[in-house]
């Protein structure tokens, strides 16, 4: 690899990770666009995998977690940063493609992802759930599972996207000889 093209990577990695903290402080500030934040943030973290590969991007999700976790004033959406918009493209290439295991795969992630909203909300956020407004968490739980599987479309999607229709006119980073 030459030294031009690991400069590139570096310094390409170091604008992704700012522009997604930035993107998450908005999120955090505002309360109010907490998951478009996550998702964009997501969405870079798909960029940045095609441009800058696959170990520079763990370090740059690894450095916009210890960002976030430091910066933010809600520090639950770090959490939510480094478990479905930081990691989980860099993961989804290891999960199947096609058929029943994928749906399978994509349902046991986001079953786990409202398992452990449930148990933030009956053991660290248990104001929501003396209230009374406990009848309404399982509804909440499956939208966010409803959302998760939008997510994952999305992010395949835009990666195909990217990879065949905006990548060529943008002549970014490395090419395939």
């Amino acid at each position: 690899m030459k030294r031009n093209e690991t400069v590139f990577r570096l310094a390409f990695c170091a604008v992704c990770a700012g522009l997604s903290t930035a993107a998450l402080w908005a999120g955090a500030v505002t309360g109010l666009f907490d998951l478009t934040a996550l998702l964009f943030a997501g969405t870079v973290t798909v960029v940045m995998r095609t441009e800058a590969g696959e170990r520079l991007s763990w370090v740059s999700v690894a450095v916009t977690f210890v960002l976030a976790a430091v910066f933010l004033p809600e520090k639950l959406l770090a959490l939510g940063y480094i478990a479905v918009a930081g990691a989980y493209p860099l993961l989804l290439r290891f999960l199947p493609k096609r058929g029943v295991p994928l749906v399978v795969s994509r349902l046991i992630i986001g079953s786990a992802l409202a398992g452990i909203y449930f148990l933030l909300i009956k053991f660290i956020f248990t104001g929501a759930y003396d209230t009374g407004e406990a009848k309404l968490i399982p509804f909440i739980l499956a939208g966010g599972v409803v959302l998760f599987f939008i997510y994952d479309r999305w992010l395949d999607i835009f990666a195909r996207f990217y990879e065949f229709r905006l990548r060529p006119r943008l002549r970014l980073g490395r090419r395939k000889k």
